[in-house]
């Protein structure tokens, strides 16, 4: 039995060690994100309000474009 829980706290040792390592490559290869825009989607907002004339709770007004330089 003794052997059998060795090997597991070595496999989670090692699983852990892994999963650690996989995080600290992958933020660390990341690129920097700079000159970030959001602006409104004027577009898409007037259609679904020209869809939703009646009710305009329904319309979308949460449509936003984004556009960064890396």
């Amino acid at each position: 039995m003794k052997k059998n829980q060795e090997k597991s706290v070595i496999n989670q040792c090692f699983l852990i060690f892994f999963v650690l390592s996989l995080f600290f490559l992958a933020t660390g290869c990341s690129k920097s994100v700079k000159n970030c825009e959001i602006k409104p989607d004027l577009e898409r907002i007037g259609e679904s309000a020209i869809e939703n004339r009646e009710n305009l709770s329904e319309s979308e007004w949460r449509s936003a474009k984004m556009r960064c330089n890396f």
